[in-house]
C-alpha cells in the first residue's frame, strides 16, 4: 500500500536551483523552484521601483511647478521685487533705494525685455532715473492716442514705478516738424497730451498714486539729435520717465503766505 506524499516528500522530489560553489545561482531558469526564503524577500523590488517611480513623479511637478510660476509683485510703493519672465533680472526696489540703484537694476532688467533699442535707461545728472521711450514705438504720425501694441511695452515700465516711492515725471517730446491739425495746433498740445496719456495710463491701469506724478511737454526744443535727418527726427520723437528722489521743488515754496 502506498503511503500518502507528505511536505518533506514533496520538497524533496522538487528540483532544486543550480548553485555555482554553493552558493544560490540567480540566472537559473527554475525561478519557481527558489527555496521559501528567498521568495519572502523578493517584496523589495517592487517596492524599490515604487519608490523610484514617486520620486521622479516629485521631481517632474516641481520642475514644471517652477517652469509655469508666475510673477508676483507687491500691492504698492515700497514692497517686495519683480522678476521679468524669462530671464534672471530682478529689480530690487523701495523707497530707501538709491537712484543709482534704481538705475543699474532697471537697466539690467532692461536689457533683456528690450532687445531692438526702442528704450534706453539713463542716470543723469541730479541723480535721476530717465526712461526714454521712443514715440514712434507708442503713437502714430502726430496723433497722442496711444497705440495697442504699445501697452506691454508700458505695462514694463509700470513694474518698475510701482514697485517705489519715487516722483515720476512724464515729459513729451516731438521733432521739429510742425503739426496745425484741429486738435493739437502746435508741437506744444501735442508733446503735452502724449505725455499726459502715458501718465493716465499708468495711474489709471497699475492704480500708481496721481500725487506722485508730473507731467511736462517740450514741443521740439530739447531735441537729443539735430532734426536734418528722418532717423534724428524719430529719435527726437520720444516720451521720458524720470524717476526722482524728490520733487522738483518744496510744497512749502508754493503755498500762500
Amino acid at each position: 500500500m502506498d503511503k500518502p506524499e507528505t511536505t518533506e516528500f514533496r520538497n524533496a522530489m522538487e528540483p532544486k536551483p543550480e548553485t555555482k560553489n554553493g552558493a544560490f545561482d540567480p540566472f537559473n531558469e527554475d525561478v519557481f523552484s527558489y527555496p521559501f526564503e528567498l521568495k519572502r524577500e523578493r517584496w523589495s523590488v517592487p517596492w524599490s521601483d515604487l519608490m523610484m517611480t514617486m520620486f521622479i513623479f516629485f521631481v517632474v511637478m516641481y520642475v514644471y511647478q517652477a517652469g509655469n510660476r508666475k510673477l508676483e509683485f507687491g500691492p504698492g510703493p515700497g514692497n517686495s521685487h519683480i522678476s521679468q519672465a524669462g530671464t534672471d533680472s530682478i529689480v530690487n526696489a523701495n523707497i530707501k533705494s538709491q537712484p543709482s540703484d534704481i538705475y543699474d537694476q532697471t537697466k539690467a532688467a532692461f536689457q533683456d525685455t528690450f532687445v531692438d533699442n526702442t528704450t534706453t535707461v539713463d542716470l543723469v545728472e541730479d541723480r535721476s532715473v530717465r526712461i526714454s521711450i521712443t514715440g514712434d514705438l507708442l503713437f502714430d504720425n502726430g496723433i497722442a492716442d496711444l497705440k495697442p501694441e504699445a501697452l506691454w511695452n508700458l505695462d514694463q515700465v509700470a513694474k518698475i514705478i510701482r514697485e517705489n516711492g519715487f516722483i515720476v515725471n512724464v515729459i513729451g517730446h516731438t521733432d521739429a516738424t510742425p503739426t496745425h491739425s484741429e486738435r493739437y495746433p502746435t508741437n506744444w498740445e501735442l508733446s503735452t497730451a502724449r505725455a499726459c496719456n502715458v501718465a493716465r495710463y499708468l495711474i489709471e491701469k497699475w492704480e500708481i498714486p496721481g500725487s506722485r506724478f508730473f507731467v511736462s511737454g517740450h514741443a521740439w526744443h530739447q531735441p537729443v539729435l539735430p532734426n536734418n535727418t528722418p532717423r534724428r527726427r524719430s529719435l527726437n520723437r520720444r516720451v521720458e520717465i524720470v524717476l526722482m528722489k524728490n520733487k522738483p521743488y518744496s510744497d512749502k515754496e508754493t503755498s500762500l503766505k
